[in-house]
């Protein structure tokens, strides 16, 4: 009787230590679906707040006055000749039509101002139509003569109104009124002068001569120029047919000949496309993993039952019985039925195990990030005999090819942040594990060869996503359950009461992929 009760209290005491490590569990598991719920829920109120955009861009209008933006430095005070100042008026009246050469003599007579015509103000306004025209001509030709007859009003407006006409451009320079129609101006690039290479590969290459592998791939690629060299075709399309620009500084200057129309529509770009530049992303990967595990069994087992009473009745018996009657004599069950078990149990098990991995990473705009944490180990791959030379001796050599592995983890993150404060992201994860290598023996049981063969389990994704800065974006996930079910029984129909076991087991692996993107201004 002590030795039926015995399991039970067993059981009993081990319970105490388990309940504690199974609460602690299940507290785990609580707080991470809580997590994976709040994401979900903050995923849907993004989604709510992207829909009413309206009511963002009235959130933008302040109706208060502010001040911003960079701080510009004062123009310098200069002194202007008489004649150009603003309350000084002017009357200049010539009989005929004028060329800008004689329209310059003209103005230095009747002002005393030196007047010089540099030599691409007498270049044809053909030359300086926009560069996307290709090489069309102008319909109706600028007049190269004009009539001077202006005033009384401020020599200023005067010049205006012959540059206008002229399709030229004046300044007062060293003393003199300029007529001129092309600048050359230096423009900072706050770009890197590095080329951009960013892949992002899922799967594995195979080979015709290699051995076990597969061919099953997913990939991401991009191979651009330096940013400077972009830069640099980007801003043709503003230039006009005589205007001209080059890199200099390894890159880190741009240096523009055009007209000044042509010129500012360049800076206003290249401002543009520094801040840009300029602009830091913070990103968040997350990885958050649950592994839950749930088992029931339930068994049944009479044979115990039946070798106890067995032994009771032997052990009635007399000795000299025993001795001629070995087949009576009962032994407990060998085997998986072995040991003190008890007649009916029940059994319910039930696990969870978390794995949470962050990866924090800091970046420039448009510049891609990678992050890896790998392994590289060797396998034998291949084995070719060589036979040998006809008439000699030699036994057949063996030649053993071994192959280079990279298993870990890879992650390459690509974002774009746009002027709207979106961010647009490339993003390409794998995440793979070798499992335990096999050995594959065949040939001759003296002289047997082996090869390793490679099994790989792992999870990755390659895809392009939009992001809102400070919202967290479920990603991708991966769910994946096996059931198993084990049932023995005397015969296939026989109930359990009559002997048997039930097991029946689930697991589940449960993997979110989260990311989150802060965006940074550039600084000045």
């Amino acid at each position: 009787m002590r030795r039926i009760w015995l399991p039970f209290l067993c059981l009993a005491l081990g319970g105490c230590a388990l309940q504690t490590q199974w609460q602690s569990l299940r507290d785990a598991l609580g707080l991470s679906r809580d997590k994976v719920q709040a994401l979900h829920a903050e995923q849907a109120r993004a989604l709510d707040a992207e829909a009413a955009r309206s009511a963002r861009e009235a959130a933008q209008e302040v109706a208060k006055p502010w001040l911003a933006g960079p701080a510009q430095a004062l123009a310098r005070e200069v002194a202007l000749p008489a004649p150009l100042r603003a309350r000084v008026d002017t009357t200049l009246i010539f009989a005929g039509r004028a060329g800008l050469p004689l329209i310059a003599e003209r103005l230095h007579r009747a002002t005393g101002i030196a007047v010089r015509v540099l030599p691409e103000a007498l270049l044809p306004a053909e030359l300086f139509l926009p560069r996307l025209a290709g090489s069309a001509a102008l319909a109706v030709p600028a007049q190269p003569r004009v009539e001077l007859q202006e005033g009384p009003r401020p020599l200023a407006d005067i010049l205006d109104a012959l540059a206008a006409r002229l399709l030229v451009w004046w300044r007062y320079h060293d003393g003199a009124i300029e007529f001129y129609r092309s600048q050359t101006r230096v423009f900072d690039l706050r770009l890197l002068p590095l080329a951009i290479t960013s892949q992002a590969r899922l799967g594995r290459h195979a080979a015709g001569s290699e051995g076990f592998d597969h061919a099953i791939q997913a990939s991401m690629a991009m191979d651009l120029p330096s940013p400077s060299q972009m830069l640099r075709t980007q801003i043709e399309p503003f230039l006009s047919r005589s205007g001209v620009a080059a890199l200099a500084d390894e890159g880190a200057t741009l240096v523009v000949t055009d007209t000044p129309a042509a010129l500012s529509r360049i800076e206003a770009f290249i401002t543009q496309e520094n801040a840009r530049a300029g602009r830091r992303v913070r990103l968040l990967f997350e990885e958050i993993t649950l592994v839950m595990h749930n088992s029931a069994e339930g068994e049944i087992d009479w044979r115990v039952l039946h070798a106890s009473a067995r032994a009771a009745v032997e052990g009635m018996l007399p000795a000299a019985l025993r001795a001629v009657s070995p087949g009576l004599s009962a032994s407990l069950p060998q085997g998986p039925w072995s040991g003190s078990k008890a007649i009916l149990s029940a059994l319910a098990r039930f696990g969870a195990v978390r794995h949470h991995r962050s990866i924090p990473l800091l970046t420039l705009n448009r510049r891609p990030v990678t992050y890896a944490v790998h392994s590289t180990f060797s396998y034998v791959d291949q084995i070719q005999g060589l036979q040998a030379r006809q008439g000699t001796s030699d036994l057949p050599s063996v030649s053993v090819n071994q192959k280079r592995v990279t298993v870990g983890t890879f992650l390459t993150l690509l974002p774009d942040a746009q002027d709207d404060g979106s961010i647009l992201l490339s993003i390409g994860y794998d995440n793979t594990v070798a499992q335990p290598l096999k050995a594959l023996a065949f040939g001759d049981d003296d002289r047997p060869l082996q090869v390793q063969q490679l099994n790989l389990d792992g999870n990755g994704s390659v895809q392009q996503v939009r992001v809102r800065p400070g919202h967290p974006v479920v990603l991708s996930g991966f769910d994946r359950s096996t059931d198993s079910y084990d049932r023995q029984r005397l015969t296939p129909d026989a109930p359990l009461l009559a002997g048997g076991r039930d097991q029946a087991r689930q697991e589940r692996l449960l993997t979110v992929i989260v990311l989150s993107a802060q965006l940074e201004e550039a600084d000045g």
